[in-house]
């Protein structure tokens, strides 16, 4: 009986295989900025939202109303899960 709990616990702990990158499917993830931008250095909500230069990366996992997120990509009504560069344009990982 020990050895299923631990099975169960594993198979809901992890994404499986064919989900690729899986980060940002669940509300308390922070997942990592791409390589060598400078927007990775923020660990948290707080620090990326003081920093002009970086944009908040959108929730991806479900939610029983639409996401709402203010003009530099933070959750209004959903948790933001990452941190990373604005481009040039200003857009979000959206647009």
């Amino acid at each position: 009986m020990r050895l299923c709990s631990v099975l169960l616990l594993g198979l809901l702990a992890a994404p499986p295989a064919w989900a690729g990158n899986a980060c940002g499917l669940r509300p308390d993830d922070w997942c990592p900025a791409p390589a060598g931008d400078a927007c990775g250095r923020h660990a948290d909500v707080e620090s990326c939202r003081r920093d002009q230069a970086c944009t908040g990366m959108a929730y991806r996992g479900e939610s029983l109303i639409a996401c709402r997120r203010d003009e530099r990509g933070f959750g209004l009504n959903c948790p933001t899960v990452g941190c990373k560069s604005r481009s040039p344009e200003g857009r979000t990982d959206d647009d």
